[in-house]
Parts: C-alpha cells; sequence; structure tokens
C-alpha cells in the first residue's frame, strides 16, 4: 500500500454471520402505492459570515434534536453550527489544523458532530475526539504495528478510520477498513482501550467489492467503487451497500449480523450486469462506469422519528448525451420499511431526476440539500400517502 502513495489516486465514489431474514411485504398494502409530496425551499441566513459549500455538505451532521446542523470548513479550520429551526448560522466553533490539538491540515475523511458537543476529525494521518474548545479529548490514531486486529487483511490496515461509529459509552469502535484496491470489505470491532479486535465477515455485501474499477495506465491511476454504509441509528447500528438490497443489523458488543434480504418488485434486488474490473484506457474506464450506474444502485437508510419508519432510495443512471458537462439524471425510486425492516413499500418517483442530496429527516419531513446561489438550502419535503 505504501508504493501506491506516490500515484495519482482518483477514488470516485457514487456513491458466518447471525441469523437471515426474508422480509416480505408484511401485509398486501403498499403504503407508497398513492405516495406523493410537496416540495418548499429555505435557505439559511449566514449574517456577516461565509458558508463554504465548495465540498457540498457530505460531511455535515446533526445533533440529537435534529436543531443544529454542523458542517464543517477545511479552508478556515471551522465548524459551522447551523441552527434548522431558525435557518441562521448560529456560530462558527474554530479548530487548529496542527500541533497537539490539530484536526489535519491535509483532507479531512471525517467531521462528524458527537454527543455531548464533541467532533470526530479523521483523516489518513491522525484520528481523535475534539471538545468545543478545540481541545483533543482522545486520540483515536491506529497505527500500525500498535493494534491488534485479528483477520484484518495488511492492506486494510492502513483504512483502519474508514466511516467509524462508537459505542454509546466509547469503549468499542466499528468501522470499514476495506482494501478497495483489492475490492474486499471487512467490519472491524475494536476495543479501543487495549487497541484489540477482530474482523466480522459481512458476506451479503461482497457484491459492494465486485464493481470496483481500476484504472492504471503510465500517467494515472483512477478507482471506481460504490458505497459501503455504516450508520448508528437510535440504539442500533445498520450496513448496507450501493449495489444490493441487502441490510445487516447488529448491537454493540456481539459479533453476529442479523441479515434482511428483500423481493422487490419494481427494480432488481442487486445489480447483475457484471463489469471489468481492471481497464488500461480512460475510455474503458468511462465505459464500465456507465455499465455499473446504469444499474440499479441503492442510498444509505433514512429513518422517520415520527412515524418509526425506514426509507431507502434507489436509482438507476440515464447515458448521457453528447455534452459531456450536462447533469448526469435518473430514475428515482424510494423504499419503505417498518421499524423491524418489513418492507412496506415500493413506488418510482418520475417528478425526480436524481436522488435528494445528502438527506435526512426532521420534525417528520424530508431534508435535502441544495445549493442556491452559493447559499446553504434545503428542500423540504413534505410526504403523502394517500
Amino acid at each position: 500500500m505504501k508504493n501506491l502513495l506516490p500515484i495519482l489516486l482518483l477514488l470516485v465514489l457514487f456513491s458466518s454471520c447471525g441469523g437471515t431474514d426474508t422480509a416480505q411485504n408484511s401485509g398486501s398494502e403498499n403504503i407508497l402505492e398513492n405516495f406523493s409530496f410537496t416540495t418548499d425551499t429555505v435557505v439559511v441566513n449566514p449574517g456577516e459570515e461565509i458558508i463554504n459549500l465548495s465540498r457540498g455538505v457530505r460531511n455535515g451532521s446533526l445533533d440529537e434534536s435534529k436543531t443544529y446542523f454542523y458542517l464543517f470548513d477545511e479552508v478556515t479550520a471551522q465548524m459551522n453550527k447551523i441552527n434548522l429551526d431558525q435557518l441562521i448560522l448560529e456560530e462558527q466553533i474554530s479548530f487548529e489544523k496542527e500541533g497537539p490539538n490539530g484536526v489535519g491540515a491535509n483532507y479531512i475523511t471525517t467531521s462528524r458532530y458527537l454527543p455531548g458537543e464533541e467532533f470526530l476529525f479523521a483523516n489518513f494521518q491522525n484520528t481523535g475526539i475534539f471538545n468545543r474548545n478545540g481541545e483533543k479529548v482522545q486520540d483515536l490514531t491506529l497505527k500500525p504495528g500498535d493494534i491488534q486486529v485479528e483477520g484484518l487483511s495488511e492492506n486494510a490496515e492502513y483504512n483502519l478510520t474508514n466511516q467509524i461509529v462508537f459505542s454509546p459509552d466509547r469503549k468499542w469502535m466499528y468501522s470499514l477498513p476495506g482494501d478497495f484496491m483489492e475490492g474486499t470489505n471487512q467490519l472491524a470491532k475494536i476495543k479501543l482501550e487495549s487497541k484489540s479486535g477482530n474482523v466480522i465477515p459481512i458476506p451479503a455485501l461482497d457484491k459492494v467489492g465486485d464493481y470496483r474499477i481500476l484504472l492504471q495506465s503510465d500517467e494515472i491511476m483512477s478507482i471506481y467503487v460504490e458505497e459501503l454504509f455504516l450508520q448508528q441509528i437510535e440504539d442500533s447500528y445498520f450496513l448496507s451497500g450501493g449495489t444490493v438490497n441487502s441490510i445487516y443489523r447488529f448491537e454493540i458488543g456481539q459479533d453476529s449480523l442479523k441479515l434482511f434480504e428483500f423481493d422487490f418488485s419494481i427494480v432488481p434486488n442487486e445489480k447483475e450486469i457484471p463489469v471489468n474490473n481492471k481497464v488500461s484506457s480512460q475510455k474503458e474506464f468511462e465505459s464500465e462506469m456507465k455499465k455499473a450506474r446504469g444499474q440499479i444502485g441503492f442510498d444509505k437508510l433514512l429513518f422517520d422519528e415520527n412515524t418509526k419508519r425506514f426509507y431507502r432510495f434507489g436509482r438507476i443512471y440515464e447515458t448521457k448525451g453528447d455534452d459531456p458537462d450536462a447533469p448526469l439524471k435518473a430514475q428515482v425510486f424510494l423504499f419503505a420499511f417498518d421499524e423491524n425492516l418489513n418492507l412496506i413499500g415500493e413506488t418510482e418517483i418520475p417528478e425526480l431526476d436524481k436522488v435528494p442530496s445528502s438527506a435526512f429527516f426532521k420534525d417528520g419531513k424530508l431534508w435535502s440539500y441544495v445549493n442556491v446561489d452559493d447559499e446553504l438550502g434545503f428542500a423540504v419535503f413534505t410526504l403523502n400517502f394517500n
């Protein structure tokens, strides 16, 4: 892995084990049969400050009440604290880039709110938890040789902080240190005090790695990978992937995962047409990406606390025309599940040509990031089921 560091690497993101449930529709009724929605757009007032949207809000995160949306600005090393009830930039919390309390001067892979208004920052050099005064309260930098994770592949040791989640007492850490060069994916369970742990297989998501596309030439190395999602939702933890509709659920401290599989009626349950994993030209690379994106893909789980329902978007990208700068459009689908992950609804949404971006539920409505003339905005969807 070390030998690959000098190579220009373009990471393109588009985004055994326990029991298994084949989760059919729990009743004959499809709750999304008459689904419709209305949309309002709201814009955050930044006052005299600027909210930098050059990287969108991919790393934005919410507090427990979903009153505050936190968005880190890598240029200024400030965390924007945005009040969603009042739609104002309430505060900018400053951090240092370097030094003992530094969050990192290079690309920040993770910047996320934690309970108690602490923040997780991670990059390829260091990882830690910081308080709102900018002080590092816990160093989570895990270097190869300092940690013992049984079953972890050598290359995955350099990716241990990918998609970290913690137990409520922060004694356990879970992450997805897959080796994207080989297309392997793993769930790592680590006890932080002893810096030891083990790998839990996730075979139902192996197909995510099957859609890795590697371009190697004398000039550049480029990689296209489909996403894996590791989420904490209320008191449970979930694993899912972009290529298949299966979902794992697990509890902290356990090595067994419960697998939920679904039989969708309006789209395939997974990508079906294979791609060439290694190509040698940009033309081949783009052709294989088009093949992957032209099949069904799934986003992460969304949870509506008001109805206790889960939702998940799916999309099939359309073929682009002759204009390379034209926006990528897609067929968009929505799937609904009850709190036990029984499938209770599915529908296509022809009114949308892309999946809502960085979406979350707040007060029973679906919020989605939009850029409004370089100001932070949200499309707020009111969902109707009658």
